[in-house]
């Protein structure tokens, strides 16, 4: 019973947005919007992932921006299951990188 209870949770939260690589926003929109948008159906509201899921936190990332940019835009290795957005500007992702920095961890 347990497992049927992680799979469906699993499913719920692959299936809630994270995989949107939608970029016909407002003008308007926040930054934080971007986030809730692209990243936290995923990584969660406050970016802390899920060990549960083997979704890592990107709200203590190492990461360069450099290297969060490019994992967004172009991907991350064949193995990642982290959605790619592609059609994402620079410009956005720049927007996502600096709500991820301003997140507490």
């Amino acid at each position: 019973m347990k497992q049927l209870f992680i799979i469906s949770f699993a499913l719920i939260v692959m299936s809630s947005g994270c995989s949107r690589d939608n970029h016909n926003h407002p003008k308007d929109i926040t930054d934080k919007e971007l986030f809730e948008d692209h990243c936290s159906g995923c990584h969660s509201p406050k970016g802390m992932g899920s060990i549960l899921l083997g979704v890592p936190s990107n709200a203590d990332t190492r990461l360069l921006n450099l290297q969060v940019r490019k994992k967004v835009m172009e991907g991350h290795g064949a193995d990642s299951k982290m959605p790619v957005f592609h059609k994402m500007p620079a410009k956005e992702a720049n927007r996502l990188i600096a709500y991820l920095r301003s997140l507490p961890h």
